[in-house]
C-alpha cells in the first residue's frame, strides 16, 4: 500500500483542538524513558481520533506535515520530538555549530530521508550555511518529502527519488504496510517482512549521486536503510578519496544483515563509534578535517 499523500496547501490540516492539546501536553514531556511511557496513551487517542489524516505542525522550527498513523518516525516526532534520537541529534547539532563556528557551509547526506525528520533538523540548524541532499526512493514517502521540504523554501534541500545501491538501474523494493520506515529493498540481506507491496523503484551509486549534486566533500552522512546499508555504502567507502570521506556517520547497527563486512571496512578508512543508541551508531573518522 502506497502511503498516502494530501498536496493542499499547509495549514489544511491544523490540529483541532483534542489533538493540538495532545501534542502540546507530549512535547511538554521529560525528554526520557519516562515521560516517553507517559505519551504513549495520548499518542494513541490522538491517532485514533485521526483515522489516518495528517497534521500540519511545526518541527525544528519550521512547517510540516506529518502522517502518524502507519509511519514510526513521524508519530514519533509529531508528539515527543524532545525524545527522538537525541544521540544522533546532539552529535549532528555539535558537528553543525562547530562548521558554522568556522565559517563553513555543512554538507549533510540524508539517505533514506523517510519525510525529512533528519534533512529538517539539518537545515533549520545550519539555516543557509547547511547544504543537504535527502535521499529516498519510497513512492509516496518520498512526497511527502517533498512536500515538507517545499514548505521551507530558505532552506538548501536537494530531494534525490532513488534508492541507494550498487549499481544503476531498478531495484524491487518491499513496501511495509504497518510502518513507512521498514520499507526495505529486496535484494538486501533485511530480515524484515516479505509480505508487503513489491515496487520497482530506481537506483543509483552513491558516488553518482554526489557528482550530480555538486557535492565534493561531506561532512556528515546519516543511512537508515533497512539492512541495504552495505549496498549503499560499500562502493563509496572503496572508491572516495580520504577528503570525500564524511567525518561524522549515523548509520543503523544492522550487521547481521549485511553480506559483507562493512565495519571492517569502515575501520580500515579511520572509522571509530564514538556514540551509540538503541538502534544506531555515531562514527567519527580520525584525523578528518574540521
Amino acid at each position: 500500500m502506497t502511503a498516502s499523500v494530501d498536496a493542499t496547501p499547509y495549514g489544511t490540516h491544523a490540529p483541532d483542538r483534542l489533538v493540538a492539546a495532545i501534542v502540546a501536553l507530549t512535547r511538554a514531556l521529560p525528554a526520557n524513558r519516562l515521560g516517553l511511557r507517559i505519551s504513549m496513551p495520548l499518542r494513541r487517542i490522538a491517532i485514533n481520533w485521526l483515522q489516518g489524516r495528517p497534521v500540519d505542525t511545526t518541527l525544528w522550527g519550521g512547517p510540516v506535515r506529518l502522517y502518524p498513523s502507519r509511519n514510526r518516525c513521524e508519530k514519533s516526532v509529531l508528539f515527543t520530538p524532545q525524545i527522538f534520537d537525541q544521540v544522533e541529534r546532539e552529535a549532528l547539532a555539535g558537528a553543525v555549530d562547530r562548521k558554522l563556528a568556522a565559517n563553513g557551509t555543512f554538507a549533510f547526506i540524508d539517505i533514506g530521508a523517510n519525510v525529512g525528520v533528519y534533512s529538517l533538523f539539518v537545515g533549520h540548524r545550519g539555516g543557509s550555511s547547511a547544504r543537504v541532499v535527502a535521499i529516498e526512493p519510497q513512492p509516496g514517502i518520498v512526497d511527502r518529502l517533498m512536500f515538507n521540504t517545499r514548505a521551507n523554501p530558505g532552506l538548501r534541500i536537494d530531494v534525490v527519488p532513488f534508492a541507494v545501491a550498487d549499481r544503476e538501474g531498478e531495484t524491487e523494493m518491499i513496501v511495509d504496510n504497518d510502518d513507512s520506515g521498514g520499507t526495505h529493498l529486496k535484494e538486501s540481506g533485511s530480515q524484515g517482512s516479505e509480505h508487503g507491496q513489491a515496487v520497482r523503484v530506481r537506483c543509483r551509486p552513491l558516488t553518482a549521486i554526489l557528482r550530480d549534486a555538486g557535492i565534493t566533500a561531506i561532512d556528515a552522512i546519516k543511512i537508515d536503510v533497512e539492512g541495504a546499508e552495505d549496498l549503499a555504502l560499500t562502493p563509496f567507502l572503496r572508491e572516495a578519496p580520504d577528503d570525500a570521506l564524511p567525518r561524522l556517520l549515523l548509520i543503523e547497527d544492522r550487521a547481521g544483515d549485511w553480506s559483507g563486512d562493512l565495519f571492517g571496512l569502515l575501520r580500515a578508512r579511520g572509522y571509530t563509534i564514538s556514540g551509540r543508541s538503541r538502534q544506531n551508531l555515531v562514527l567519527e573518522r580520525n584525523g578528518a578535517r574540521p
